[in-house]
């Protein structure tokens, strides 16, 4: 077997999500081991762009619908006209496309699953998981497998690859001055934040609200970050306003200087009540050494060992996790020993070059099962 190999990479990007950015990192790093990487997304979105700019081979894929016969024969013929040895699809629309197109091409599918919802019970969703076409899924956590296990997957088709970070751009003493002064947040004032997209309600940022709403109530001085999509809204500005958080809560919207905004929190929360796989957000904040709080659902727990690389809470629970933030404002020996070892973790075992080379590895074995 050829030590080179060709691989279509397919997802839909409507937005920037932390599934775009691990897929154009995992298209860069087996890029720059010398593989032939085809990337098939939609026109024009960020990661498109992105992409583009970084001399990676993109090719527009209308991927609004699942069952679309133009982009199934389209991503065929990607197939056949780049060679392809093997298809990953890493979302809902490219996997049941890519599917097909596997069907159709008879080359290995490989399906990223990023979430720990169990998939749902109806007809669609079990072709599309039980599939013999489906080589195999990557499973972001050993949280994403057990779901999928459950469900009915053979667990010899599921495997476990953690989704990595960049060491150069997320570590510790990332200066985060800039972005409080443009925020206008004073470098003595402590500041708790959440960074996460605002699209559903189980990303649990009213849970943040209403904690931050408690822990504010004996310490008036402390303020308060949203970043990502939608997090400068107007319903998010209701939100705020519903707690009693204004003037409190700075919605700082999308931003591309994630690092920066990390680095500038003196405590990153993480509180979704469900369906977290394995949180970007999570990964980044330990990253780059800051105190982590996260609930205790999905992969948080495999990234956040209570009381050893941060503090887990239930999910759904402000106080609990108002109780959280307390003790870390309070005890700012514990948070930097936390930070520190959630750091030395994530060094060690989620970076980008793993996670490149353990899906390289996958990549090889399955060729040579076949």
């Amino acid at each position: 077997m050829s030590k080179t190999m060709s691989v279509l990479h397919i997802i839909e990007s409507p937005s920037w999500t932390g599934a775009m950015a691990q897929t154009l990192e995992l298209v860069l790093g087996l890029a720059r081991r010398g593989h032939r990487v085809t990337l098939a997304t939609t026109r024009g979105s960020i990661l498109w762009e992105r992409a583009a700019e970084a001399g990676v081979d993109v090719v527009a894929v209308e991927t609004r619908s699942e069952l679309n016969p133009a982009a199934i024969a389209r991503l065929s013929l990607l197939v056949w006209s780049r060679r392809v040895n093997v298809i990953h699809a890493h979302r809902a629309h490219a996997h049941s496309l890519g599917l097909l197109a596997a069907v159709a091409t008879g080359r290995p599918f490989v399906v990223s699953r990023r979430v720990s919802f169990r998939p749902k019970d109806n007809l669609g969703s079990r072709l599309k998981y039980r599939n013999r076409f489906v080589t195999r899924i990557i499973a972001v956590s050993q949280a994403v497998k057990d779901v999928l296990v459950d469900y009915g997957v053979d667990a010899g088709r599921v495997e476990v690859i953690y989704s990595g970070s960049d060491p150069l751009r997320y570590r510790t003493g990332i200066d985060g001055g800039r972005v409080r002064e443009e925020l206008g947040i004073p470098p003595d004032v402590p500041l708790i934040g959440k960074v996460a997209n605002f699209y559903h309600g189980w990303k649990g940022h009213d849970t943040f609200l209403a904690a931050a709403a408690i822990v504010a109530e004996e310490r008036p001085t402390l303020r308060f970050l949203l970043a990502g999509h939608r997090t400068d809204s107007d319903k998010m500005t209701a939100m705020v306003e519903r707690f009693g958080l204004t003037g409190k809560v700075v919605q700082a919207g999308y931003r591309t200087d994630i690092p920066e905004i990390i680095s500038a929190l003196d405590i990153s929360v993480n509180a979704p009540r469900t369906g977290e796989g394995l949180s970007g957000a999570v990964r980044e904040s330990l990253a780059v050494g800051r105190p982590v709080v996260a609930t205790d659902v999905g992969g948080n727990r495999e990234l956040v060992r209570d009381g050893e690389t941060g503090l887990l809470v239930p999910p759904d629970d402000p106080t609990a996790l108002a109780s959280a933030l307390a003790r870390f404002l309070d005890d700012r020996e514990l948070a930097r020993r936390l930070a520190s070892e959630g750091e030395r973790f994530v060094r060690e075992n989620l970076t980008v070059e793993r996670m490149v080379e353990e899906t390289e590895r996958l990549y090889r074995r399955i060729l040579a099962e076949s």
